[in-house]
């Protein structure tokens, strides 16, 4: 009996182990082209989130690898009838990973966000668009 217990236990210990040292699954939430490169909003969750929160970039060419594009820039508006835009908070930092960018970001409302990304690197110079659905 004393055995099983034990067997139970360094199971669920290497199960809690194995999983926090992994990071969460991001799933795509939009996907523009420009040219031949494609540009991939990745998040943990099912939306971008209203305030602080964080998503991946990911720059991709035709046949699917990463490609480094350089420098990025970000940026993000909600419009809605007569006023003026609103503006979100952003900034991009390029992680260890060629073609992969963090974003963190400050959305002050729930919508659609218009986000424009513009990069010039080895890449070349390129911009697009897209919506950002924040809950």
């Amino acid at each position: 009996m004393k055995w099983r217990l034990v067997l139970v236990l360094s199971a669920a210990s290497v199960t809690g182990c194995r999983d926090a040292g992994q990071a969460p699954p991001l799933k795509e939430l939009q996907r523009a082209h420009s040219g031949t490169l494609s540009v991939v909003l990745l998040s943990e969750a099912e939306t971008l989130r209203r305030g602080k929160d964080s998503f991946v970039l990911e720059f991709r060419g035709a046949d699917g690898p990463l490609v480094d594009v350089g420098t990025v820039s970000l940026t993000a508006t909600m419009t809605m009838p007569g006023m003026a835009p609103m503006f979100g908070d952003t900034a991009v930092k390029a992680t260890a990973t060629k073609g992969r960018y963090e974003v963190t970001s400050d959305l002050d409302m729930a919508g659609t966000w218009r986000i424009t990304v513009e990069w010039n690197g080895p890449a070349g110079r390129g911009s697009a668009s897209l919506p950002g659905t924040v809950g």
